[in-house]
């Protein structure tokens, strides 16, 4: 019996991938300054060092935190990049409120991640016309924009419409 659960263990263990990926953002700099306007639920400072040998001391912030960080520090108005939104909201289930009180968010459909434009269906035409697509889920129609390497820029298209 121990050993049919040894040969078991192993082979489970065998079809694990050798290594996974993980996001970690960290503020990095002179901290002290800015140290009260960090999030204080996770105070630990992390030291790394990158695969080309850079080293990095820094807080970790967690994804849903980083926008009140920025706004915090006086960046109120500059909204994470395009590559960045699409980044967080695919890999960290991030959410960001967009102007005309359309959210940006992560949505799972038949199991695949998709990234949805909620309260955006007034502005569905337009936003087909720069590469979103709509599907009626439940009797209810939702924007959604392709998760691909286009998704960036489609994801910019739609932040300019937004103004």
């Amino acid at each position: 019996m121990c050993r049919a659960f040894v040969a078991g263990w192993s082979k489970e263990i065998d079809a694990l991938p050798k290594f996974t990926t993980d996001y970690l953002h960290l503020v990095t700099g002179i901290l002290l300054p800015i140290w009260k306007i960090l999030p204080q639920q996770n105070s630990r400072v992390f030291r790394l060092q990158t695969s080309d040998g850079q080293k990095i001391l820094g807080r970790v912030v967690n994804a849903h935190d980083i926008q009140t960080v920025r706004e915090q520090l006086g960046l109120r108005n500059q909204l994470l990049s395009p590559e960045e939104l699409v980044k967080l909201v695919l890999n960290e289930r991030y959410t960001q409120q967009l102007s005309g009180g359309v959210t940006l968010r992560r949505s799972f459909i038949a199991g695949e991640p998709r990234i949805e434009l909620v309260n955006a269906i007034s502005l569905a035409e337009r936003l087909v016309a720069i590469g979103c697509f709509t599907e009626i889920i439940n009797w209810q129609k939702r924007v959604f924009i392709p998760v691909s390497d286009k998704a960036p820029a489609i994801l910019a298209a739609v932040i300019e419409i937004l103004g």
